[in-house]
């Protein structure tokens, strides 16, 4: 016992000393920032419920987002199964339009009595009160009724036309309440204009764009890396050149590159998502090029790259071997920080209509959709939209809690 505490360090108080590595002690840091700590833990949930949602489809724990039910089209959000909800929605709208019907009746009976000019024969009053109320003018008796008298299937009133329909539909919904199973789905979040549960278009929707997002940021961070760092452990001519090209195409509208190249690929193409991350990660590189060029410029005349040179190892083995491991830390709050704006660029481009085409859905689409919505179903938008900032909002978090974890100047300060 006493030689194995022989072999451990101390410090100056001959207190035991654990070493602790970067990681280790990063680690630590980062459970000291709630706010990031409960970021990376829904970030988790978001990447986890987006990778197994097609179990769960199978399972039958989701809907299938593709299906299409129409009778369910544009339900609230409720706990309730949808027939009930699709007996009320109807029943809502028989009423709506027994009232115009009553409206219209109305201003019928008005119109009657204001050309009624009342018995023009005077020495026939027997007559006259014997006459039936429709042949005084008065067509208070006349009524809209919907069973074959009156205004009946064959009328032209597009209102009375709606009514009989809606009746129809209503008595057949009553009627399969039971044996149906479509009215038996629950939808959490409602549905869209085409009866799909917005439930399970929102997670697939989330899977998408999480993995435009994380394929994206993983492209342009291994083209930003591999130019940065050529460019900076080289030098010379070789750094003037890369970086004037980085100038030039930091010159020119980011967003107007990526909407030129997904309109120059053709119509087959647009819509697949994988084109789509690669149109933008092709013009993304850029900064993390220029983060990573700084970084290796600062290391390359430390000791221990002369030590490795000195020992005879190669360019390659120096820059990825002893120089890039060194500035991982700054290559992943970057890359982190960049997640964000990749699925907030797929997002816009989707609500252009360059983005996912259908049936496939992504969170811009969602939202381009919502949006169309949003004056009558409202939940169509919040929907998407809510998971969408929610996400973002704590791959912010995410992000800035990393940068202060893996960074050695605020070892001291948490």
């Amino acid at each position: 016992m006493a030689n194995k505490k022989l072999q451990q360090a101390v410090n100056e108080f001959n207190q035991v000393m654990k070493p602790v590595s970067l990681w280790a002690d990063a680690w630590k840091r980062l459970r000291k920032n709630k706010m990031a700590l409960i970021s990376l833990f829904i970030v988790s949930i978001y990447i986890l419920i987006s990778l197994f949602a097609p179990i769960l489809t199978s399972a039958g724990v989701l809907i299938d987002y593709r299906k299409q039910v129409i009778t369910n089209a544009s339900l609230p959000p409720s706990l309730k199964p949808a027939g009930e909800l699709v007996v009320e929605k109807i029943e809502a709208r028989i009423a709506s339009l027994e009232q115009r019907v009553k409206e219209k009746a109305e201003e019928q009976s008005a119109f009657g009595s204001f050309f009624n000019f009342g018995a023009t024969d005077q020495t026939q009053p027997e007559s006259a009160a014997e006459a039936t109320p429709s042949d005084q003018g008065d067509t208070s008796a006349f009524t809209f009724t919907y069973q074959g008298e009156g205004f009946s299937g064959n009328t032209t009133d597009p209102v009375v036309r709606e009514l009989i329909s809606q009746k129809e539909t209503l008595e057949k919904v009553k009627a399969e309440l039971d044996t149906n199973p479509d009215y038996k789905l629950v939808y959490i979040l409602g549905t869209d204009d085409l009866g799909r549960d917005m439930f399970a278009r929102i997670i697939y929707g989330g899977r998408i764009s999480i993995a435009i997002g994380i394929v994206g940021t993983l492209t342009a961070a291994l083209v930003g890396i591999l130019i940065g760092a050529i460019s900076g452990y080289v030098g010379g001519w070789l750094d003037n050149l890369l970086m004037r090209f980085v100038d030039i195409m930091y010159g020119l509208p980011y967003m107007l590159i990526v909407i030129i190249i997904m309109a120059m690929i053709g119509e087959k193409a647009r819509g697949s998502f994988v084109v789509l991350f690669v149109a933008i990660a092709l013009v993304s590189w850029l900064t993390i090029s220029r983060v990573v060029r700084g970084q290796i410029i600062s290391l390359k005349n430390s000791e221990f790259v002369e030590a490795a040179r000195s020992m005879g190892a190669s360019s390659w083995r120096i820059i990825f071997r002893h120089l890039l491991p060194n500035t991982l830390g700054v290559i992943i709050v970057f890359s982190t920080l960049m997640m964000p704006s990749f699925i907030m660029n797929e997002s816009f481009l989707s609500f252009l209509g360059l983005g996912v085409s259908a049936p496939d859905a992504s969170w811009g689409t969602l939202v381009s959709e919502g949006v169309r919505a949003m004056e009558s179903y409202a939940w169509q938008l919040l929907g998407p939209g809510i998971a969408m900032t929610i996400f973002l909002f704590c791959m912010n978090f995410l992000g800035d809690g990393l940068r202060d974890a893996l960074d050695p100047q605020s070892k001291n300060r948490t």
